[in-house]
């Protein structure tokens, strides 16, 4: 065969295998694709999707977010927003038990305390009796920076802030604390034991460590490890002008 028409071959096989990728391309997503969160991971995602809906509801009948912490008229720190929302995850009987004019360890609340909410546990802790990891952002810029805001105070997008995240140390849950961001310090302490598979023709062939956040549209995503700095922080505050593709966070 001549030197001519072996290119000629190379150049039709090559052709070929194009068009054969085009062709098959719509069902590619069936051979390689990043799966969903499994196990506690799963868990955990769907945990924080049933808290961002709560969430919105709770605006819905308000017309405002509910502030990180109730105080009593005297400014006393009382407990977490954790409280105000149990109506909204299907807790309604635990929040009519609270009195809701005493501080979240009084005599009568702190035994109400003690168990914590189904969808308040991150899976991923072995003893979480009372705990809870999951926490807002709360601090400058931060989706729970002050009492009442509204959806109108994110001009960043509802879809490019973080409103609450699971948090690498375990608080009890109706406490008032949560991750506190802090503009000139380090990051807050995520959970990054989450984990995110990618596999090809059902063989996991890669996967990353991150944590998992609900943003303020109710959306969760992963955020991998390996994300720069600059973008976690961009998406922790709402109004920082920041323009954030969060699929770079995966």
């Amino acid at each position: 065969m001549s030197q001519e028409r072996k290119l000629w071959s190379r150049i039709v096989l090559v052709a070929i295998g194009i068009l054969s990728l085009l062709l098959v391309s719509p069902c590619l997503h069936e051979w390689i694709y990043p799966v969903p969160l499994d196990g506690a991971s799963s868990r955990s995602s769907n945990n924080l999707k049933q808290i961002g809906l709560a969430l919105h509801s709770f605006y819905d009948d308000k017309g405002y977010l509910p502030p990180a912490v109730v105080y009593d008229k005297d400014g006393h720190p009382l407990y977490s927003w954790r409280i105000l929302i149990l109506p909204y995850i299907e807790e309604s009987s635990l929040y009519q038990k609270f009195h809701l004019d005493e501080p979240w360890d009084s005599q009568h609340n702190l035994p109400l305390s003690q168990e914590t909410p189904h969808t308040y546990r991150s899976h991923f802790h072995t003893n979480e009796d009372g705990h809870t990891a999951y926490q807002a952002l709360i601090g400058p810029g931060t989706a729970f920076e002050r009492p009442g805001l509204t959806w109108a105070d994110f001009p960043d997008g509802l879809g490019s802030t973080i409103m609450v995240a699971e948090a690498g140390d375990l608080v009890p849950w109706a406490k008032p604390i949560d991750l506190v961001y802090d503009p000139a310090g380090p990051l807050p302490r995520f959970n990054t034991k989450h984990y995110k598979p990618l596999y090809l023709l059902d063989r996991e062939v890669w996967g990353r460590r991150g944590f998992a956040a609900c943003f303020a549209d109710t959306s969760v995503h992963f955020v991998q490890n390996s994300t720069k700095e600059q973008l976690i922080r961009a998406v922790i505050t709402r109004n920082g002008g920041e323009q954030v593709a969060v699929s770079s966070l995966e």
